[in-house]
């Protein structure tokens, strides 16, 4: 099973979130896919044990963890334990959730495993996102650090035993030197049982020496066909026999298998040793349970096998030759891994050793050659001088990580390698040199892990001193142990300036120093990351900074060090000011809107209803439905000003009908009418002879066709052309707007529609706007399922807007009569006062309430007001808040506290219409709040609910 760490670039990252609280849940998922750019696969569950099992499940580990502190079956704690690997680290990176900050918890937490843990009621989505990401990085580390340790462990063991094996050589019995490799083999290797075994006559073997650990010692005598009818013959031909589980071996036949099992034989490590190329001895490692053998594992017991034999040969050699014990016992007590003899001025090789032969690629075949003969790539290099100083001198020469470059490969390529050695001269009897002992270790793979950690470490100062961000590390006395270059552009100071001092030693101003000292105790005391904001006046000037302080731990889990991520978030800050201050300057200028626009549609609607209760003829009638009609839609669409954020988030409502294109086209001419007609343009229209019937909502269609031909009013010059045409195409119908104007720049063809864009504003004419026309116009048809699309070939060349919808199926409805709702009679003698600083509003509704039977008095500013109302002693008053001078609150306020005045109710009736608006108005004594414009109905229900009567 593998963890994210194999995952490809791009994939999102697999987070699983263990946490029982469904809100907690759902919080942490909004927190992680809103605090970063980077995705997430979110997974959950809701015990530990469920949690666990989800991690197990899948093909491949999770990414991260997001683990709750208390669970209903489990505690971190409890499922940390769970999730631990060998290596002492979770099987994947974990972080925890807690609900409270608390040291010896983290701490806790940190020893059990963790990579980080975060608080449910401080974390943010960023800080949340970058734990997970940390937690990553921080466990990748730990696992990587832990291989490398495990490396260097296996490397210091198998040199301890090689060192171990060499210091068996001084033993004068061939036993002794068996039983004392396999015990040392055994021991190294963990194994129950190792068995050195001579081969005698047709496969039978004598066992002379072994090591056993919780099993039985072996046979002293047995035939290899008993445990398996191959073997000798495998053996004999040179090649291991390495069996993880001697059960599941199909090689073996039953009544082998159930002698293994006798003998506590379950796992098999074999090497051979053949001599001349007959099997001389069997080296046998045993394990009563189940083992895969690793290769290095492998190669260890080949060559302690190899040594074994050297070992045991050398001894009986001593006893058959005297005359050599010295040289053998020279050689071999100062064996290390790769061994070779030279003799003589010119160094020819007498023998040499495996290790050797696998270090300079070649075998046998050196031996009695000199050594520039049998290795020619030597020459140019050191070896051959050094040799002849060591016979010359009769001194050794030692080095350590010497280059060594040997042409290896079948293509006579050059492999680097780096080797520790010794050249120890021989001397003979007399005290004369007679040859040279080489004999050392190949370090290749240390050197060139050492070289690689070292290039790691530069490559990671290389990127912390060419990052923009200051990188600063502090110990428990605040001092300076590491900063990246950046400071140095910050303060135009060496880096060395900084380190071994504190902020306070540096110079940096008093305030500052309390805020990096409280901020960098608190991590030291409690192994939180903590972030402070500052500004600081460096040689740029003042500039604004952010740093993120985080905890480094030690070995026992307390907080070592302290690192400062410092950002200059200069323009940052002033791009979010920036955006601020836009903001505000939008909404006071939709706010002012809202009041602008609402304050001439009082006259309006008070206008309607003087319509309806005079005694007009079919003609007002005709031309109150076409009011009433305009006055609905303009009233929807000062609504949708009003709320860009509505429009941008796509929650205007559609009031879907089956709808006649003519009749829609027909609302769109009659509302861009007067102004095509004031600015003298010929308005031409093209219309399919046969009717098309589209499922939209009216108002919505009217809108959009009308500001495309007020559009093309506005931006046309007098006496233009302007094209309103439409046709069937297929199951859609296509509406065109072209007019000859102004035309679109070509490089703003594309953004016509974007929000708050002014097409026109750098042409000879502005004619204003908001900039969401045309915008609002796409998002509808959009919603209608359509789309529209500009056109122009520049300045001046005119434009065309093109806009496509489905058509609907079916006949039209037929049309519902509209009825009108009466009201109750109003009681005569009640006295109403109107106060507008808008005449005609005034008026007009004072004309209404006359009307209706009321006995009315307007005013039009607030002394003016305060003066009838003391005189005509109203029961009502309408009363507008924007008045000139003296606003409506203080008006009410004094009428509230006139005692003739005590019974008057007062209404406010007023163009600011939001909740704080109300508030204002009911803390100033109004006893009702109606928004302008305002409904009929409303004065009904407001005059209904005060005098017990409405409007007639």
């Amino acid at each position: 099973m593998t963890t994210g760490g194999t995952r490809e670039a791009g994939l999102p990252w697999r987070v699983i979130l263990i946490e029982d609280s469904p809100e907690d849940r759902v919080e942490l998922r909004r927190l992680l896919l809103t605090g970063s750019d980077r995705r997430f696969l979110l997974e959950e569950a809701v015990t530990g044990a469920g949690g666990v099992a989800a991690i197990f499940a899948g093909p491949s580990l999770p990414d991260c963890v997001l683990l709750d502190y208390n669970l209903p079956d489990m505690d971190a704690l409890q499922v940390l334990q769970a999730l631990s690997a060998p290596n002492g680290l979770p099987v994947c990176p974990v972080v925890v959730i807690t609900g409270g900050v608390m040291a010896d918890v983290g701490r806790a937490l940190l020893r059990a495993g963790a990579q980080d843990f975060v608080g449910k009621d401080w974390v943010t989505g960023p800080g949340l996102a970058r734990a997970i990401e940390n937690a990553a990085e921080r466990w990748a580390m730990g696992r990587e650090l832990h291989d490398r340790a495990a490396a260097l462990r296996r490397a210091a063991a198998r040199d301890a035993l090689r060192l171990a094996l060499s210091e068996a050589t001084h033993e004068s019995d061939p036993v002794a030197i068996k039983n004392q490799a396999a015990h040392l083999l055994g021991e190294h290797l963990g194994a129950s049982r190792v068995v050195y075994a001579e081969v005698l006559i047709d496969g039978q073997l004598s066992v002379e020496a072994g090591y056993v650990n919780g099993v039985d010692e072996f046979p002293r005598q047995l035939h290899l066909d008993r445990y398996g009818t191959f073997l000798h013959e495998e053996f004999s031909a040179g090649r291991n026999l390495v069996v993880a589980d001697v059960t599941a071996e199909p090689v073996f036949t039953e009544a082998e298998k159930a002698r293994h099992k006798a003998a506590q034989v379950v796992s098999i490590l074999a090497v051979p040793l053949l001599k001349g190329g007959k099997l001389v001895a069997i080296l046998g490692v045993h394990q009563i349970s189940r083992r895969v053998w690793a290769a290095d594992e492998v190669a260890l017991v080949e060559e302690t096998a190899g040594r074994i034999w050297l070992m045991v040969e050398r001894v009986r050699a001593e006893a058959r030759l005297r005359e050599s014990e010295q040289r053998l016992s020279q050689l071999i007590t100062l064996m290390p891994s790769f061994t070779a003899v030279l003799q003589g001025p010119r160094h020819v090789f007498e023998r040499a050793n495996n290790p050797y032969y696998a270090l300079v690629g070649r075998g046998p075949e050196i031996l009695g050659k000199p050594v520039l003969e049998a290795l020619p790539e030597l020459a140019g290099q050191l070896f051959p001088a050094l040799l002849d100083r060591a016979y010359r001198t009769a001194e050794p020469f030692e080095a350590r990580g010497m280059k060594l470059l040997m042409a290896r490969g079948p293509d006579g390529a050059f492999d680097e390698l780096f080797v520790d050695f010794v050249y120890q001269p021989l001397m003979s009897v007399e005290g004369a040199v007679f040859g040279i002992l080489v004999h050392g270790v190949d370090r290749t793979e240390q050197v060139r892990g050492e070289q690689a950690l070292l290039r790691s470490q530069r490559e990671l100062q290389a990127l912390a001193d060419n990052t923009p961000d200051i990188l600063s590390r502090f110990d428990r006395g605040l001092h300076h142990v590491f900063v990246n270059a950046a400071v140095e552009k910050a303060t135009r100071r060496p880096k060395e300036d900084f380190l071994g001092k504190t902020n306070r030693e540096i110079g940096f101003p008093e305030d500052l120093c309390q805020l990096w000292e409280s901020a960098s105790r608190a991590v030291f005391n409690f192994g939180v990351d903590q972030m402070i904001d500052f500004a600081f006046n460096g040689p740029a000037g003042i500039r604004h900074y952010s740093t993120r302080l985080v905890p480094e731990l030690g070995a026992d889990g307390s907080v070592e060090f302290v690192l400062g991520v410092t950002s200059d978030v200069t323009e940052r800050k002033h791009f979010e000011r920036t955006l601020l201050e836009q903001d505000q300057r939008k909404d006071e200028f939709l706010a002012t809107l809202a009041h602008e626009l609402r304050n001439p549609l009082a006259p309006l609607r008070t206008g309607l209803q003087l319509l309806r209760l005079s005694q007009n003829a079919e003609t007002a009638a005709r031309t109150l439905q076409m009011m009433e009609r305009q006055l609905g839609q303009m009233t929807r669409l000062i609504d949708d000003l009003l709320n860009v954020s509505r429009i941008n988030s796509g929650k205007i409502i559609l009031r879907l009908e089956r709808i006649s294109l003519n009749a829609v086209l027909e609302m769109a001419v009659e509302a861009a009418r007067p102004l095509i007609d004031d600015a003298g343009h010929a308005l031409t229209i093209e219309l399919p002879d046969e009717p098309l019937w589209l499922h939209a909502d009216p108002t919505r269609m009217a809108q959009m066709l009308a500001n495309l031909l007020i559009n093309s009013a506005k931006y046309t010059k007098h006496g233009g052309s302007i094209v309103l045409s439409a046709r069937r195409q297929d199951e859609a119908v296509v509406i065109s707007v072209t007019d000859n104007g102004l035309g679109i720049p070509l490089d703003m063809v594309t953004r016509v529609f974007d929000m708050f864009t002014q097409i026109n504003q750098t042409l000879e004419r502005a004619q204003g706007g908001l900039g969401i026309g045309l915008a609002l116009v796409k998002r509808l048809a959009e919603m209608h399922g359509g789309s529209i699309e500009a056109h122009s070939d520049g300045v001046d060349m005119g434009s065309t807007f093109t806009m496509r919808f489905p058509l609907a199926e079916g006949d039209a409805p037929e049309p519902e009569p509209t009825t009108l709702a009466s009201s109750a009679v109003p009681t005569p003698g009640r006295r109403i006062l109107v106060v507008d600083d808008n005449v005609d509003g005034a008026e007009t509704l004072a004309m209404l309430l006359s009307l209706s039977g009321y006995e009315t008095r307007t005013a039009f500013d607030g002394p003016s007001a305060l003066s009838a109302a003391a005189e005509f002693k109203p029961h009502v008053v309408f009363l507008d808040i924007g008045l000139p001078g003296m606003n409506g609150y203080e008006v009410a306020r004094r009428i509230c506290a006139d005692p003739g005045l005590e019974a008057a109710r007062l209404i406010a009736l007023t163009g600011w219409g939001t909740e704080d608006d109300q508030r204002k108005s009911r803390d100033a004594g109004f006893d009702a709040h109606l928004t302008k414009p305002v409904e009929p109905a409303a004065v009904d229900e407001v005059l209904a609910r005060f005098l017990g009567v409405g409007l007639e």
